[in-house]
């Protein structure tokens, strides 16, 4: 309930903004390598998280800041197991393959002065929710559709990230950049699977051992942005 507050509010906030404000958008879409630290890192066993992401942000007229969103994808570990025991009478082994995902909804604000150079370096600041879920499909082989599927866990945090990076100009127009940037990554803490999360019992019931701990990590990434 709390993350659909913040939510509501971080949005209409936004909006009201914009509609006054706003004078150009800058899109792009990024690749992220999420480096886990401190108690994330121990418990989950996790050494790179891959993350892809796409955001859009508004100038606020005669200032440097620019105000929206980002929305990013990542999996955080697979597994595939071959088992036997799935359907009840049924002796034959199938393929289940587990992916333990994630999305992020984050709410930003880029302080990025125009010094009319090739390179524009930034400050920003993110806040929002991450939802942490794994899913399962169970087939024959590995090219077979999927005989059943499901969500066997989830969860919700709210999610704090703050870094700096520069935009560097790639056309002589000045519209077309790459991006470079650096991210502290902080959530509250979350229960989520890992890779040895789920086993079975000797009669073939599956057994899940979340994990839990805040999501903590070093993020890089390479994005590139057009400003319309």
């Amino acid at each position: 309930m709390k993350v659909r507050l913040l939510f509501l509010v971080l949005l209409s906030t936004s909006f009201t903004i914009l509609n006054g404000n706003a004078q150009q958008l800058l899109g792009g879409i990024h690749l992220k390598s999420g480096i886990p630290t401190g108690a994330f890192e121990r418990e989950s066993g996790i050494s790179v998280i891959p993350e892809w992401s796409a955001s859009g942000l508004h100038s606020i007229k005669g200032t440097p800041l620019f105000i929206g969103a980002e929305l990013g994808y990542g999996r955080y570990g697979t597994a595939v197991t071959r088992r036997k025991d799935i359907f009840p009478g049924v002796n034959q082994r199938f393929r289940i393959r587990r992916n333990n995902n994630f999305v992020n909804l984050m709410g930003v604000v880029r302080l990025m002065p125009d010094l009319n150079w090739k390179f524009r370096p930034f400050l920003e600041g993110q806040i929002g929710a991450i939802h942490t879920f794994t899913r399962s499909r169970i087939r024959e082989n590995r090219l077979a559709d999927p005989i059943a599927s499901g969500t066997e866990h989830y969860d919700w945090a709210l999610m704090l990230q703050a870094g700096a990076g520069v935009m560097v100009a790639v056309n002589s127009s000045r519209d077309t950049f790459i991006e470079l940037k650096a991210n502290y990554v902080h959530s509250g803490k979350i229960n989520y699977l890992s890779r040895e999360s789920a086993t079975y019992s000797e009669q073939g019931e599956l057994l899940l051992a979340p994990k839990r701990s805040a999501f903590n990590m070093i993020q890089p990434s390479l994005g590139v942005k057009y400003l319309f």
